[in-house]
């Protein structure tokens, strides 16, 4: 997960994703994985699949964007907030 984490803010989405869809095959409850996921699919262009992911992390919460990000750098928190966003937005 932290090296899905560390892909992400480095912009490597497609090294990300497997990173992600491994997290969630072992727990599919980790809401932090999901939102990931969804962010990389957002960068990626593939607007299709971060709804879907957005649909799926809403049947286990309704909290798609966390009110707290841990992310330090004002620029990550940016990258992954922003992204987030617009999958939930594109999900409604």
């Amino acid at each position: 997960m932290e090296i899905g984490i560390a892909y992400f803010i480095s912009r490597l989405f497609d090294q990300a994703v497997p990173k992600f869809l491994l997290a969630i095959q072992e727990d599919p409850h980790h809401l932090i994985a999901y939102r990931f996921l969804a962010g990389c699919y957002v960068q990626m262009g593939r607007l299709d699949e971060a709804r879907e992911v957005i649909r799926r992390l809403r049947v286990i919460t309704p909290v798609v964007v966390p009110s707290i990000c841990e992310l330090r750098k004002p620029e990550h928190r940016e990258l992954y907030l922003s992204a987030l966003q617009l999958a939930a937005a594109e999900a409604t």
